[in-house]
């Protein structure tokens, strides 16, 4: 089925919940477990094409692999949701092989409080779908989309993952110093939680030695230098012809400035400007411009 929206573009509607009576005993026929756990330790509502079970045998209900930790401040706010406003039920996805493919915050709360779960039973499904559930949703962060591309084996996430956790900048500044520029609009953000990033070696390698020059400048900017403002100002003084990164730390340390050490953060041209005057003071030959953008 294709839905028609107002782009004119037509949009596959994937079915949520369609399980027929044919597939369910096919599906049970090929996995046992399954089979007996639908049949004898659950509730089915619903028509057949539509079910939907409910069950209290928690154990049998497995997490999958890629998907991101358990976050327990989450579980323990809806414990006490439950115990304050009453267990409003919604309803988990499953794929054959018992694995929860969206709700396991609300599975593990759930079995905390000795509640039902309820749940369908979505055939094939599984990291692809997980991430499709949430691109969209508040719920994930864009780490949350990292983790779980990097899990999977995504060797494009697993590079950039790497350079995360090696440095002390937040995501969305390693994936400014990764691009080496600043990225304009939303595509770059979408692709990144799609799964279709696309980061090489030599991106990686290139983006290690930007911020080992970024992090060199930490003792003249402590409060400031991890800002997404400093590294874009950084990256642009990076792409001035002629510039020499030991010549402005030489700057810097025969002449502090006394706004980089007090101020957490500055907009991007006061830091362009502030840096650009530092690196050509009292400096005739070589002196440099900032590329435009």
């Amino acid at each position: 089925m294709k839905l028609h929206n107002t782009t004119g573009n037509d949009i596959a509607i994937r079915p949520i919940g369609k399980l027929s009576e044919k597939a369910l005993t096919n599906l049970i026929a090929e996995n046992t477990t399954l089979g007996d756990f639908l049949t004898q330790r659950c509730t089915m509502h619903g028509a057949d094409e539509y079910a939907m079970y409910q069950t209290t045998e928690w154990d049998y209900f497995r997490l999958l692999e890629e998907n991101r930790f358990v976050n327990e401040a989450h579980v323990e706010a809806l414990v006490n949701s439950f115990v304050k406003d009453g267990y409003l039920f919604t309803i988990l996805y499953l794929n054959e092989k018992m694995q929860i493919i969206d709700g396991q915050h609300r599975f593990e709360a759930a079995k905390r409080s000795k509640l039902p779960v309820h749940f369908m039973v979505m055939p094939g499904w599984g990291i692809k779908e997980v991430t499709i559930l949430n691109v969209n949703s508040r719920n994930w962060t864009i780490v949350d989309f990292m983790e779980t591309h990097a899990k999977s084996g995504n060797p494009n996430y697993v590079r950039f993952k790497e350079f995360y956790d090696a440095h002390e900048f937040e995501i969305t500044v390693c994936q400014l110093i990764v691009a080496g520029k600043r990225s304009r609009g939303t595509a770059s953000f979408d692709k990144f939680r799609t799964g279709l990033m696309v980061v090489d070696d030599q991106q990686i390698t290139d983006a290690y030695l930007r911020a080992k020059k970024i992090e060199a400048l930490k003792q003249f900017h402590p409060h400031g230098w991890r800002s997404r403002n400093f590294a874009e100002a950084m990256l642009m003084l990076f792409r001035a012809k002629d510039y020499d990164h030991d010549h402005l730390v030489e700057k810097l340390t025969l002449y502090p400035e006394l706004l980089l050490v007090q101020a957490r953060s500055l907009r991007v041209e006061e830091y362009q400007k502030l840096l650009l005057d530092k690196y050509n003071f009292r400096r005739v030959k070589h002196r440099i411009e900032l590329p435009r953008r």
